[in-house]
């Protein structure tokens, strides 16, 4: 009788198949693999940075409100008033980057403007950085206004332009009738008349107003 060779265990036999088969996949590999420990190692180190600065700007975002907080944002006089733009300069310097610096500067922006710094006010409204663009009709507004009142009614009209296609509603009628003034302040009537046609052309105007928007039109055709 034929003696019988023992047979190796099929699952022991797969398993050095399925190793020789990696290891045939992972030759090619092996002369890159200090590339690829480079790139791995690279991006922990970009994960780990964002993750470090991430933390970083929610902390500071945590000290800057805090610190605006602290300013009297309510003055009740003279003496007050300097000291609130004292605080919000002082936010705005050392939170630069945070959301309640841009907030610092909008509120000294009208802190100004109230104080009758129509000049300062205005190198305020325009250095401000948006953090919403929604705003800007809104900025444009004030900082007309800051113009209006150092008597430059053609640049107040000029920054207040844009506006007049950036709202709807009631308020696009507001700024209508305010670019008409200030053009007409200015001593350019001609670049109020579409503005009045415009206010006249619109639906549902109070009857008394009527009259005196067909005479304001009825004027810059003369």
């Amino acid at each position: 009788m034929a003696k019988l060779k023992p047979r190796r265990p099929l699952a022991l036999q797969e398993s050095e198949e399925v190793l020789n088969l990696a290891q045939r996949l992972l030759e090619p590999v092996k002369k890159y693999w200090i590339y690829i420990l480079i790139m791995g190692l690279i991006t922990a180190a970009v994960a780990l940075g964002a993750g470090i600065n991430a933390y970083l700007q929610a902390r500071k975002e945590s000290q800057a409100s805090a610190a605006l907080a602290q300013v009297n944002l309510k003055p009740q006089d003279a003496a007050q008033e300097t000291q609130t733009l004292q605080g919000l300069e002082k936010v705005i310097r050392e939170y630069s980057s945070a959301g309640a610096a841009r907030e610092a500067e909008l509120l000294r922006a009208n802190l100004l403007y109230r104080q009758k710094n129509f000049a300062e006010a205005a190198k305020a409204y325009e250095s401000l950085s948006l953090p919403d663009p929604g705003l800007a009709p809104f900025i444009a507004e004030s900082l007309s206004y800051c113009y209006e009142a150092l008597g430059d009614f053609k640049k107040a009209a000029a920054v207040l332009q844009p506006a007049a296609d950036q709202v709807k509603g009631p308020y696009q009628g507001e700024v209508w009738r305010r670019l008409a003034f200030l053009y007409e302040k200015a001593g350019e009537p001609r670049e109020a008349a579409p503005y009045w046609k415009k206010l006249l052309e619109r639906p549902n105007q109070a009857p008394g107003v009527v009259p005196y928007l067909k005479e304001k039109v009825a004027a810059t055709e003369k």
